[in-house]
């Protein structure tokens, strides 16, 4: 077993979280979401829009909500309101927090680590399959206190990634 895994058992053991339920079943019951927004259900005519309660990805035919949430509590200039979507059905939420979800592990994703004011602190682009060694690194660095990952192609906010208490 190389380093990096051995430094991940050791130190670093991460927390993927997705959107709260209670986030998720407001956007399903709303007329409308925090910005104004009208919400409606979509009929996915192919694959791949990313649900952010349960972390995978849908199938064509599935419905899917689109509206505007900030993945951040305070206000500052990095309080960015962006595009998410659920699952319109119900869905269970993303229930393993210690690994990444299988339809995020190999596709080029986005990392922005945020320091402890949530701004901005480092940023890494990772297409080559090495998410989580790249957001283990990351987390390593106590400066920074949370993860983003977020779309390769549109930037849209994914999920979050926090630092467990060192497994040592």
């Amino acid at each position: 077993m190389g380093a990096a895994r051995r430094f991940r058992y050791a130190c670093i053991m991460m927390n993927v979280i997705a959107i709260p339920t209670e986030l998720a079943a407001a956007a399903r019951s709303s007329a409308s979401d925090a910005q104004g927004n009208a919400l409606e259900a979509e009929v996915q005519t192919s694959a791949g829009n990313p649900c952010r309660h349960c972390l995978r990805r849908a199938n064509a035919g599935e419905r899917l909500t689109l509206f505007s949430h900030s993945p951040f509590d305070r206000q500052n200039p990095y309080k960015e309101h962006g595009p998410i979507f659920v699952h319109s059905d119900g869905c269970e939420r993303y229930a393993t927090p210690h690994e990444l979800p299988a339809d995020f592990v190999d596709r080029p994703i986005v990392l922005r680590a945020y320091d402890r004011e949530q701004r901005i602190a480092r940023v890494a682009v990772v297409v080559d399959g090495a998410t989580q060694l790249r957001a283990e690194q990351l987390l390593s660095d106590p400066e920074i206190a949370f993860l983003h990952a977020r779309s390769f192609t549109h930037g849209c906010f994914l999920f979050r990634i926090e630092r467990e208490a060192a497994a040592l």
